[in-house]
C-alpha cells in the first residue's frame, strides 16, 4: 500500500477519544494531526503537508463540523480533503439523509459512536489520499 501525501487530521473535543484514535492510528504507521474544535482544524488544514484525510467529530465547541465543512466547501485547496464523519449526532439521518449530506459536503464515509477503531482504520486506508493521487494537497 502506497503512503499517504499527508497526516491524517482527527478533530474530536473529547481527550480520551482523540488521543486513544490518535495513538491506534500511530500504531498503524499513520502521521496524525489532531484538533479539538473545527477552527483549530482549519489551522492544520492549512498547514504543509496538506493532511491526507480528516476524522471529523460534528459536536464540536469553537466551530462546530457543519460549519467546518462548509468553509472547506467554499475553498478550492481544501475540497478534495476527504472527510470522513465519526459523530453520534449523525446517527439519527436516514440513508437518504446522509447521501444527500455526503454528496453536498464531500463526506466519504459516516461511522457512529463509540468507535470501533477497526472501522476507522479501514475507512482511513480506503478514503485516505495516496502519494499516487494528484488531485489534493501539496506533492510529498
Amino acid at each position: 500500500m502506497a503512503p499517504l501525501r499527508g497526516p491524517v487530521l482527527i478533530v474530536e473535543d473529547d481527550p480520551d477519544i482523540r488521543e486513544s484514535l490518535q495513538h491506534f492510528l500511530e500504531s498503524h504507521d499513520y502521521p496524525v494531526r489532531a484538533a479539538s474544535h473545527g477552527r483549530e482544524a482549519l489551522e492544520h488544514l492549512g498547514r504543509t503537508p496538506r493532511p491526507s484525510l480528516m476524522v471529523l467529530d460534528m459536536s464540536l465547541p469553537v466551530m462546530d463540523g457543519h460549519r467546518l465543512l462548509t468553509t472547506r466547501k467554499g475553498d478550492d485547496t481544501l475540497r478534495s480533503i476527504p472527510v470522513v464523519i465519526l459523530s453520534a449526532s449523525m446517527a439519527g439521518m436516514s440513508p437518504r439523509d446522509r447521501a444527500l449530506y455526503a454528496a453536498g459536503y464531500g463526506v466519504a464515509a459516516f461511522l457512529g459512536k463509540p468507535a470501533d477503531p477497526q472501522k476507522v482504520l479501514e475507512a482511513v486506508e480506503r478514503h485516505g489520499l495516496r502519494a499516487e493521487d494528484t488531485t489534493a494537497g501539496v506533492p510529498v
